[in-house]
Order: C-alpha cells, then structure tokens, then sequence
C-alpha cells in the first residue's frame, strides 16, 4: 500500500498547470497517479489574464481522480476540464471530456483588450486519448505518456503533448515534457480576431478586420517536480513556457497589447487514498 500511493503523484504539479482557470484552453499536463488510487489536490498558480496576455494572475486550482470500484475507469476533473476514462486499462486512456472556458469581459487588466467585445464563456465537447509506457518496471514512476485532446465549441481545437517522469530519489520525481496546440479558422479568430467596432481600438489596423487564420497557434514546454511527504500526502510544483504561433502571434491583441510569450507556473498540497 505504501509504496503504491507513494508512486502514484508522478505529475500532479504540471496537471494544476493545466487545471488553471484561463488556461485550460491549453492542456498540457499529463495527470498520471499510480493505477487505481484516488487523489484531491488543491493548489494556486498564476497564468495569464486571457490568451496572449502580457499581464498574470493568480488563480486557485483543484484537481480529483476518483475511480469506479476495482477497475481502471474514472472520472477526473482538472480545473474546468471535467473527463470521463471508458478503458480499463493500465496503458491507454479513452473517453469523453468537457472543458469550460471563461470569458473575456472588461476585468482584464489591459484597457484596450478590456474594451473590447466581450468573448462569451462556453462549454467545449470533445474526446481525450491518452497511452502511458512504463519504463522501469522497477520503479513505475518512470514514465513517457502521449495524449491527444480534440473538441468543438466555438469552432473546434485540438492539443497533443508528451511528458517523461524521471524519479530522482524515493521521494522526489521530476517532469519534463511538451506539446503542441491546434485550432481551426473559427476557433482562432473567435480568440484573436479584431472586428466590428472593436477595430477602432487599433488604429494600426488602417480599419481594417484582422481575421485570424486557423493552424497551429501554440507550443509548449514544462517542467515539474513532486515531492512525496507521506504515503498519503504530497506536494507538486511546476512551471510552463509557451510561445504563441501563426496568426494568434499576429493579432494586435498579441503583438501590441500582449505577448507571444506566456508563462505558468503553479503549486499543490494533495492527498490520495484506496
């Protein structure tokens, strides 16, 4: 029992990354307990205003897995990223997820952005898959996980990432990972796009629309690291770098009121149980 609960927060901290309220438009923690136990995690961060943002803010977080009896099915929350797991099985991971994305509203501390047509807070449908290798039968903390998120909202968008868990001590893993992040011509310009009376805001714009085609709009790195207290309790922290891409980067929303630089960083106390 104990060595089984103590393996099993192998990247808890980069998952509160992920759970973060603004930024679950990018998921790109890998929570990955040990098989079969149930965790909470509660924990704080910052993350940028809205996407693309030169501005942070400081977030809570919360974070359960909760499994169905003896199998390997459950259902796990990150943040607004609520998913349901079908598979019963130790290596892939398949079902289906709704992840809520807040809106854009006058409480932005840009001026400009704050000004501008608010973007509607929505519940986006989609699927998740996911396939972990253990890479040291001895030590099942060591791990390299793939997964793949698509859904359908205000257009539609799609992430890939992949995470490696490194154990350096009995009580300490380290996380190293990264991804990528889609999203078609509606979904993208719905989030980066000027329009409408909205354009007067940017004069450089000569008064003209910016539409924002669709492509990939982001990459992302991560780094994380957890601490294992107890057999029951344990403490996570991580970081993530990610870079604005295509015409996301472009949008004066971006370029001149933000940053193609974004920054996350995050921490977390949990506990977990049979």
């Amino acid at each position: 029992m104990q060595l089984r609960l103590r393996n099993l927060a192998v990247c808890t901290s980069l998952a509160m990354i992920a759970a973060l309220p603004g930024v679950a438009f990018s998921q790109s923690g890998v929570f990955d307990p040990e098989e079969g136990v149930n965790v909470i995690f509660l924990g704080a961060g910052s993350a940028p205003d809205f996407m693309g943002s030169d501005d942070n803010a400081t977030v809570p977080a919360v974070v359960a897995r909760i499994y169905f009896g003896d199998t390997r099915r459950y259902v796990q929350l990150l943040g607004t990223q609520l998913s349901l797991n079908l598979i019963n099985s130790d290596e892939w991971a398949f079902g289906p997820q709704v992840v809520f994305r807040a809106k854009r509203d006058d409480d932005v501390d840009n001026k400009t952005v704050a000004r501008m047509k608010e973007v509607d807070s929505e519940a986006e449908v989609g699927v998740f898959i996911s396939r972990t290798w253990v890479l040291n039968p001895n030590d099942r903390r060591n791990k390299f996980a793939l997964r793949a998120d698509i859904g359908s909202g205000e257009g539609e968008f799609g992430t890939a990432s992949a995470n490696l868990w490194v154990p350096v001590s009995p009580r300490m893993v380290l996380n190293f990972g990264g991804g990528l992040a889609y999203g078609s011509n509606k979904w993208t310009d719905n989030y980066f796009g000027v329009k409408g009376t909205d354009v007067a805001l940017y004069p450089s714009l000569g008064g003209r629309e910016y539409k924002a085609d669709g492509g990939l709009y982001d990459f992302r790195l991560n780094v994380g690291m957890i601490y294992h207290m107890t057999k029951n309790w344990h403490l996570g922290a991580g970081f993530r770098y990610s870079q604005l891409q295509g015409d996301a980067k472009d949008s004066p929303i971006v370029s001149q009121e933000g940053n193609k630089n974004q920054y996350i960083f995050g921490a977390a106390i949990g506990y977990a149980w049979q």
